[in-house]
């Protein structure tokens, strides 16, 4: 493993009070900074993963959990926010260059976030325990794409090949980061509070704990096939009852201060899959489309999310989608007949400006809505899941007022009597609420569970829908002897370890 200190985008001389204009520049030359504060460190650090977040773990998923694919007619060269191209991603090619961001900056932030609790644990642990949920974050992430990853060994900036320790024991041991950095902010007390450069909660140390519960639960729940985690689970949610906070009860949005002024100072999703600060479209906003069977699972409930999200084909022929990994002529799949994203303001696209989403209010609600129906916490499961659907509207500018008639639905309401499985009518919720804003979930939700039933694999490979990505390039030239022992990875058939 590479031990480069990159400092995320902490390439500043000095944490910036009025403006954050200097933490968005990433051409800065980090050698011209002589101290790296804590505050930059946390700013920089923060931002980095916002941007992972919304853009390089989120965009794979978009397409491998079924709800993106690329208009036939644009380049398969077109470079996607996870580092690989979109017609890798859509033929299911998981070769070992295969979208090695996800790998690579995760762990630089990682040790970002080594350097910041090693500075702060003393004297500042309001800062220590954002970088040990942050960090828990990334690892659990990283599970997720990997199963077996380095974890004890990996900050330690004196091994340059750590050991990979077993997927589960990763998780067990980022829920107890997780819940390390839980007790540092609550000991803070008013000491050193990070009220500017925390730059998702502005120093509330009771919504980062919420936050940190919220991340946990979603954890735990990727467990939920697993018989011989019953014990554990039971005892993970026992601590979080104990804790008191509860859970998210608002989006997590992360803003340093977005301006319109360049590009890497937008919102990255705006940037990314919309406009540059120049107002030229995107070449991910030129290649992304819907699938059709997500244009088909909008209009089996009539969800008016999908003209929010979506704009109509320019031809005029209404809303139209793509098959992931169609590499045969097909006119009705060119980027004129097939729906781009809509923007801005409305529906996943809202401004240059706006905060960066790190975690819906509506997953955290569908994440009890689904721990309750399993008996695991306390709630209304129905209550939960009809406060999921409502956050879900209110994030994509759908009236409150349209709930009532969408929720009265034989597809929708939880009291159906077709819905036999409460469990199902969850997740299928979730689903479309996630839509361009977790695509890691809907991915992994799929692997965990097969849900939503139906979805299709890509049209040009001859398989199901991967199971996890092989080690990059990168990590098996500089830590060969470790990937060996992981074995000859197929990212098709060899699984996670929460997966069935």
């Amino acid at each position: 493993m590479k031990k480069v200190i990159l400092y995320s985008t902490l390439i500043v001389s000095a944490f910036c009070s009025a403006s954050c204009k200097k933490v968005l520049d990433i051409n800065t030359n980090p050698n011209a900074s002589t101290t790296v504060t804590k505050d930059m460190l946390l700013a920089g650090s923060l931002l980095t993963t916002a941007r992972l977040e919304t853009n390089t773990i989120n965009e794979l998923g978009e397409f491998w959990g079924g709800y993106w694919g690329k208009a036939y007619d644009i380049s398969g060269t077109t470079t996607g926010a996870s580092g690989t191209t979109l017609d890798l991603i859509g033929n299911y090619s998981i070769i070992d260059n295969f979208a090695t961001d996800i790998w690579e900056k995760s762990y630089t932030n990682i040790y970002n976030y080594t350097l910041l609790q090693q500075q702060t644990q003393a004297n500042a642990p309001f800062y220590s325990g954002i970088a040990k949920i942050v960090k828990g974050l990334h690892f659990l992430q990283l599970v997720d794409h990997y199963n077996n990853i380095p974890f004890s060994k990996a900050s330690d900036p004196g091994i340059t090949q750590p050991s990979y320790d077993k997927g589960d024991v990763v998780y067990a041991g980022a829920l107890d980061l997780i819940s390390s950095g839980i007790q540092d902010i609550k000991n803070a007390g008013t000491t050193a509070i990070p009220a500017t450069s925390d730059i998702f909660f502005k120093g509330n140390g009771t919504l980062w704990v919420k936050f940190a519960n919220t991340v946990k639960l979603r954890a735990l729940l990727r467990q939920s096939q697993l018989s011989d985690k019953g014990a554990y689970i039971s005892a993970e949610i026992a601590k979080i009852n104990a804790e008191g906070s509860g859970y998210l009860t608002a989006d997590v949005l992360a803003n340093p201060g977005f301006t319109s002024q360049a590009d890497n100072q937008q919102n990255p999703f705006y940037t990314a899959y919309f406009r540059n600060s120049q107002g030229i479209a995107s070449a991910m906003f030129n290649a992304v489309r819907p699938t059709r069977f997500l244009l088909s699972k909008y209009d089996g409930v009539n969800d008016p999310r999908k003209a929010l999200i979506f704009a109509e084909a320019t031809n005029g022929s209404g809303y139209k989608g793509v098959l992931l990994g169609q590499n045969t002529t097909d006119a009705t799949q060119n980027a004129s007949a097939t729906s781009a994203l809509r923007g801005p303001s409305a529906g996943l696209i809202k401004t240059a400006t706006s905060g960066a989403l790190i975690f819906s209010l509506a997953e955290s609600y569908f994440l009890q809505a689904e721990a309750a129906q399993r008996g695991w916490i306390g709630g209304e499961p129905k209550t939960l899941y009809e406060n999921g659907i409502k956050a879900s509207f209110s994030y994509t500018g759908v009236p409150a007022t349209a709930f009532t008639a969408y929720n009265l639905q034989t597809g929708v309401a939880f009291d159906d009597p077709s819905a036999t499985n409460k469990i199902e009518r969850i997740i299928n919720q979730k689903w479309l609420a996630l839509n361009g804003l977790a695509g890691l979930e809907a991915w992994s939700d799929f692997r965990r569970l097969g849900l939503p039933k139906g979805m299709p694999s890509s049209v040009a490979a001859a398989a199901t829908t991967p199971k996890r990505l092989r080690y990059p390039a990168s990590e098996v030239s500089t830590n060969a002897a470790e990937v060996q022992k992981q074995g000859n990875i197929n990212g098709l058939v060899n699984t996670v370890f929460w997966q069935q």
